[in-house]
């Protein structure tokens, strides 16, 4: 308190009066303040700050209850052309092993550099192998004859088993030839991503005629089939289809109209369709998939009814 009272204006503190007046500025014995506050100050504005924020949190819950009373555990809120994809539902792929990157790189024969590639490609394989060994109550054969008899008395329509032994029993896409990675000719998995209650919409008499529908003809020739969505994959440039020697599609068609409406059923699956292709070694390939049906647009920008990857095998 001597050097305090030997303080004048003016003065430079020696370096004991900045550490009491630092003390004392934490805890002020004489008025027993801790930080400025006393007690009764301190207990004051705890209590404004505890009610304050009771009320806040209390009115954001209150909040988040009724929004989640407008969502439905069954379904979205906006469907068909108030979605944001405007019911045109794009393509998804497989392999993936990095999810910010869509090129399939690998060496032919060379087992450490498509490893990736066939753990992504039986990760997504896992469910379908599952629902294989299920019971056989749960799932239903999907004929289409069997699914329209179905859809006629059950609503929504049932759930459709996909069995990979039987769509895939021609197909060379198996774990056991390595999925065609190990001869260089790699197989891609496609799946059209789920649109509540989008129905597919063939290509018929009464629409034949449509531009999109001259296209679907033209393109699939004798593999278009009013009960299925056609399946093409083609290099995305003239430079890009010469480096494509051969592309075998499975199932042929591509995917059934069986498996549509999509509902959010318990235990559905969605179809799955085979691509393995055979390209040129070294080449830097862009591969653009497109679905084929009356209903769906192609747009390469945002996919729209399509998926785009990279492809090289070295």
């Amino acid at each position: 308190m001597a050097a305090d009272d030997d303080y004048h204006p003016g003065q430079k503190k020696s370096l004991g009066q900045k550490c009491s007046d630092f003390g004392r500025s934490i805890w002020n014995g004489e008025k027993h303040e801790f930080i400025g506050r006393t007690g009764s100050s301190w207990a004051k504005i705890g209590l404004f700050y505890l009610i304050f924020y009771s009320c806040l949190a209390g009115f954001f819950a209150v909040m988040l209850v009724g929004f989640f009373s407008t969502l439905d555990d069954s379904e979205p809120t906006q469907q068909g052309m108030y979605s944001l994809i405007k019911s045109n539902p794009g393509m998804g792929f497989r392999p993936m092993p990095d999810v910010e990157s869509t090129l399939i790189r690998f060496k032919a024969g060379d087992p450490k550099s498509y490893a990736e590639h066939i753990e992504s490609i039986e990760k997504l394989l896992k469910p379908y192998k599952e629902q294989e060994d299920a019971d056989e109550n749960t799932y239903f054969n999907c004929s289409d004859a069997y699914r329209q008899e179905k859809c006629e008395k059950e609503k929504p329509c049932p759930v459709c088993g996909f069995n990979l032994t039987e769509k895939f029993a021609t197909s060379n896409c198996t774990k056991e030839n390595y999925y065609g990675y190990n001869e260089g000719k790699p197989c891609i998995l496609l799946k059209v991503n789920k649109v509540f209650g989008w129905q597919p919409v063939a290509c018929n008499a009464s629409n034949t005629g449509t531009e999109m529908c001259e296209s679907a003809k033209k393109i699939l020739g004798d593999r278009m089939n009013p009960n299925y969505i056609g399946v093409t994959c083609d290099g995305e440039n003239e430079g890009d289809a010469d480096n494509v020697l051969n592309v075998t599609i499975t199932p042929n068609l591509g995917f059934s109209f069986a498996y549509y409406p999509y509902y959010n059923k318990p235990h559905y699956l969605p179809p799955l369709v085979f691509v393995q292709m055979n390209v040129r070694k070294g080449a830097l390939i862009q591969v653009w998939c497109k679905l084929w049906i009356e209903n769906i647009k192609h747009h390469k920008n945002d996919k729209a009814g399509s998926s785009h990857f990279e492809l090289l095998v070295d």
